[in-house]
């Protein structure tokens, strides 16, 4: 793994403020990366196809990506002429009218599985510019006017047969973190975002695959935390979750056990960090280590690894859940939700919720939402015991997504292959 540290303008303090407003969902995941809202005002809890519906607006083409939202607008990034084109698209929050459109004309096409439609990386915001990851067609900044403000190319050679680029850019203060890849070429870059010059760039050459067709690779979205004071990216790569330092790309740490499919973001509570693979693949779980503590930390801080690596029991897993105390709480690709013990990895219970879901699940003030591929919405009470459904809401019929939720202003957000909603 090579480091490339260039700083090329000081990373800013943290107390340079950005411009978000307090109830705004600037990024995947939400306002830290981890799909929750723990002070939550009053959101909704049922709606139908016919009910609650604030506004619905048509897309122009299928996408895995999920809406973003800041200062009464909504963000969506969005593939069109198989890939040829990517564009950025911004909404009115008030009545979902298109207030502009910028689009990437590529002009190349690109191999992609057929349930990863190019553009799956959704957007960012720090409330002043928004910031588009096309992967090969660049990292894109635009204000809210959808004025250009720069383009910065971080490469136009990476491939894989199931798509490259699914993860979302990061604001960590004043850069863009960008995990670029999976294939035979990874990186990891830290962008000014005034200037989209690279601030550092790591070459993630240790867990790259043998060539585009190999089934390896990470499609997952970094998290930074703060952890006793030492800011930590974390990242589930192929056979480790590692951590880097956001402000100069170090590794600091990693913990093995993974298998060579990571499609989750990482998720963290009461001092420990979890990671599931897909494919069938392990999950494990770690102590967070001490501010002093670097390197492999496998035999002194791993908690569990289930199943053992290359058992392959796992069911696909591709949302990320959300730990609650000491318990996790996850929806099974198969649509199957369960709740296991953070500490031990032992399942609690596993109880079928509905179709499939790729869907990552929110905590929105104590309760969770998480969707299925057909776009109905599932909340439910968080409880150890068992499965409590406090409601299933619809929208039109024949729908399919693989985006996850939105919250924002009292209103959900849902993006599918054919509509964007608001829900109220």
């Amino acid at each position: 793994m090579k480091s490339h540290a260039r700083l090329l303008i000081p990373l800013l303090a943290a107390a340079a403020a950005f411009p978000i407003h307090a109830n705004d969902w600037p990024s995947w995941r939400g306002p830290n990366g981890d799909g929750k809202l723990p002070d939550a005002g009053a959101y909704p809890t049922k709606w139908s196809a016919t009910e609650n519906i604030a506004w619905r607006v048509a897309l122009p083409d299928r996408g895995n990506s999920s809406p973003v939202v800041s200062g009464g607008r909504v963000f969506l990034t969005q593939a069109e002429a198989d890939g040829r084109q990517r564009s950025l698209m911004c909404f009115d929050a008030r009545d979902g009218k298109l207030l502009w459109k910028q689009t990437i004309d590529y002009g190349k096409a690109e191999e992609t599985h057929k349930t990863n439609p190019h553009c799956p990386a959704s957007p960012v915001t720090d409330g002043s510019l928004v910031f588009a990851w096309h992967g090969n067609a660049g990292l894109h900044a635009y204000d809210f006017e959808g004025k250009k403000r720069w383009s910065a190319d971080l490469g136009s050679d990476y491939t894989h047969i199931w798509g490259p680029h699914a993860a979302s850019p990061v604001l960590h203060e004043n850069a863009l973190l960008i995990h670029a890849g999976p294939g035979p070429k990874m990186k990891l870059f830290a962008i000014d975002k005034a200037s989209g010059k690279t601030l550092w760039d790591v070459d993630l050459d240790a867990f790259e695959s043998a060539d585009a067709k190999q089934f390896k690779g990470s499609w997952a979205t970094p998290l930074v935390i703060d952890n006793g004071g030492r800011p930590e990216m974390l990242l589930g790569l192929p056979g480790f979750l590692t951590s880097f330092d956001p402000k100069s790309g170090k590794e600091l740490w990693r913990v093995g056990g993974l298998g060579d499919l990571c499609y989750t973001n990482v998720m963290t509570g009461n001092g420990r960090a979890l990671y599931l693979c897909g494919y069938g693949g392990p999950g494990i779980a770690t102590r967070l280590p001490a501010t002093t503590e670097t390197g492999d930390l496998t035999d002194s801080h791993r908690l569990w690894a289930d199943p053992p690596k290359g058992r392959n029991q796992n069911p696909q897993r591709i949302g990320s859940g959300q730990i609650l105390g000491d318990h996790l709480y996850l929806l099974n690709e198969p649509g199957v939700m369960q709740s296991s013990l953070v500490a031990t990895g032992e399942i609690l219970w596993r109880e079928r919720l509905g179709a499939n879901s790729w869907s990552s699940m929110n905590l929105i003030g104590r309760q969770l939402y998480v969707n299925d591929t057909q776009g109905t919405t599932y909340v439910i009470d968080p409880d150890p015991a068992g499965l409590k459904v406090v409601s299933k809401n619809a929208v039109d019929p024949n729908q399919h997504t693989n985006a996850s939720l939105a919250f924002a202003d009292g209103r959900i957000y849902l993006r599918t292959d054919a509509y964007l909603y608001a829900i109220e």
